[in-house]
């Protein structure tokens, strides 16, 4: 079994577009054609059984329906679809609760896209309200090669951490993509999950051996960040990385916090 804890599909159209911004030739995908029918085959093509879906809500006028198309995800039996909040939408218990009721089980957030500070007033309300729900939330972490900016940063994400303790975080690219040193000191041994979509590829054997000797290898979850990563590739570099926690790490992990 292997569960990818961080991909993303979009509606035909939405689809097309954010995968047109890729520079053609790009090592960063795309990898599929941003569809979920693209994902499944991925999938299907590399190996792997589920896979979480991240929905972002860019604007508080998009929350209901970009959670709308996380609700229609739920007849694909292969994928677990996440919903979205943006901190300044006028109604988010009430979002969240119509979530829960469809057997949503998480939230995505990404301060850059949804252009608010991870740490605002705003965004604790929020916060607060999917801990209330007992929601997972995974939020992107480090910087963004899409997106100019540094309000999403190791420093910024453990304070969050210390700031809700309980909460299920979850803290994607290792909690601090291209930011590597603070994450290492800032996050790796904290009592939080940590994603390995687009971050494994990045560190050498030794830095991955440091992250698996200093963090508790149950908060470790396999990710992708497909369509703009090889989950093929992925999977096996994982493999061979991480022999001897593979199987937590590749499902069992992801199988308790989903409650699969």
């Amino acid at each position: 079994m292997v569960v990818d804890f961080h991909t993303h599909c979009y509606k035909p159209l939405l689809a097309k577009k954010a995968t047109s911004l890729i520079p053609h030739g790009s090592p960063y995908g795309p990898f599929y054609d941003g569809t979920a029918d693209g994902l499944i085959k991925s999938m299907k093509d590399s190996g792997i059984d589920i896979s979480v879906v991240l929905n972002i809500a860019n604007s508080p006028n998009s929350v209901r329906a970009v959670n709308d198309y996380a609700i229609e995800l739920l007849d694909r039996p292969d994928l677990i679809p996440f919903g979205s909040v943006h901190p300044d939408y006028g109604d988010i218990e009430g979002e969240i609760l119509r979530l829960k009721e469809h057997g949503i089980k998480g939230l995505k957030f990404h301060p850059y896209y949804q252009h608010c500070e991870l740490c605002s007033k705003a965004s604790y309300r929020a916060y607060e309200l999917g801990a209330k729900h007992d929601m997972i939330m995974l939020f992107h972490g480090g910087h963004d090669l899409m997106i100019k900016g540094d309000n999403s940063n190791p420093k910024l994400l453990r304070q969050m951490a210390d700031d809700f303790k309980g909460a299920k975080f979850v803290f994607a690219h290792l909690g601090g993509w291209d930011l590597w040193d603070d994450c290492f000191k800032l996050l790796i041994g904290r009592d939080i999950y940590l994603d390995t979509s687009f971050a494994f590829m990045f560190l050498s054997k030794e830095q991955i051996d440091f992250v698996l000797n200093n963090h508790d290898n149950k908060k470790l979850l396999f990710g992708t960040d497909g369509p703009w990563t090889n989950a093929k590739d992925e999977l096996e570099h994982t493999k061979r990385l991480c022999t001897p926690q593979l199987n937590d790490i590749l499902a069992g992990n992801a199988i308790k916090l989903l409650g699969l």
